[in-house]
């Protein structure tokens, strides 16, 4: 007797044994655990390993002496040789599993790790350095790795004015400081466009407004930039245009944390 399983024909038998309890599995691996099978695997793993295990050795050697030469320059530093040890030990690797752009981020990213842990930023750099290794800019470091981490777009879209005051972003959350960008493009002479940008002082209460902007007519310099805020419990920007044919706007609000 067979059945279908996965797209294909499988033993019944077979198919009732793919699932495993939690017993069974314990029981496989307390077989592939023991002594007698390590002792079987062992000569053979151990012939192809020698290899390299001594090519890695030599590698090894080289990392150390590299890194105490380059911290002889940095006397402050000697005391923590391992943290430094580890840093050159995951370049080396980096530097046989990756190549260009992907090898970089992972330097880079490395490199702030260590730096986060209070490790010298020249001394990281100088042993990167050793190993034919450069590290980026920190604030390149920052853009391209840490970016994505700390900015996220809160609101974008594009909104058709209507003559009432309407609401771009509204955010409540945790504590952030949010900028944006308010397209101003589409309007010509004649028109009137009014932003307006609130605050929440107290949590749970009523927006106070902090600024208000008239623009009219056609911009010369359309694109509007909205200063960074720190908000803590409500913010809000709005926009209402009051004269003209009604234009459409498009926008784009980020937050950092």
């Amino acid at each position: 007797m067979v059945e279908l399983f996965c797209g294909g024909w499988m033993p019944a038998r077979r198919r009732r044994s793919a699932v495993r309890s939690a017993v069974q599995r314990l029981q496989m691996w307390d077989k592939k655990m023991s002594g007698e099978v390590y002792a079987t695997l062992l000569p053979k793993l151990k012939e192809v390993s020698i290899g390299r295990v001594a090519g890695y050795q030599v590698e090894h050697e080289n990392l150390i002496s590299v890194v105490k030469q380059v911290l002889s320059g940095f006397g402050y530093e000697a005391s923590v040789l391992q943290e430094y040890m580890w840093f050159a030990e995951k370049l080396w690797k980096f530097k046989n599993e990756y190549s260009s752009e992907a090898l970089q981020r992972q330097v880079d990213a490395l490199y702030l790790w260590y730096l986060a842990r209070g490790r010298s930023d020249l001394a990281l750099r100088a042993v990167a350095k050793a190993l034919g290794l450069n590290v980026s800019d920190l604030e390149d470091i920052v853009g391209k790795v840490m970016a994505p981490l700390l900015v996220s777009v809160l609101s974008k879209g594009v909104v058709t004015a209507d003559g009432s005051e309407q609401t771009l972003i509204e955010y409540t959350g945790r504590i952030a400081a949010i900028s944006g960008y308010i397209d101003l493009s589409s309007m010509v002479d004649g028109d009137t466009v009014v932003v307006r940008m609130y605050v929440k002082l107290v949590e749970g209460g009523d927006y106070v407004l902090y600024h208000v902007e008239t623009f009219m007519n056609k911009q010369f310099e359309p694109a509007l930039y909205v200063m960074p805020r720190v908000t803590g419990f409500g913010y809000k920007v709005t926009l209402q245009q009051t004269s003209g044919d009604y234009k459409s706007f498009s926008y784009l609000f980020v937050k950092g944390v």
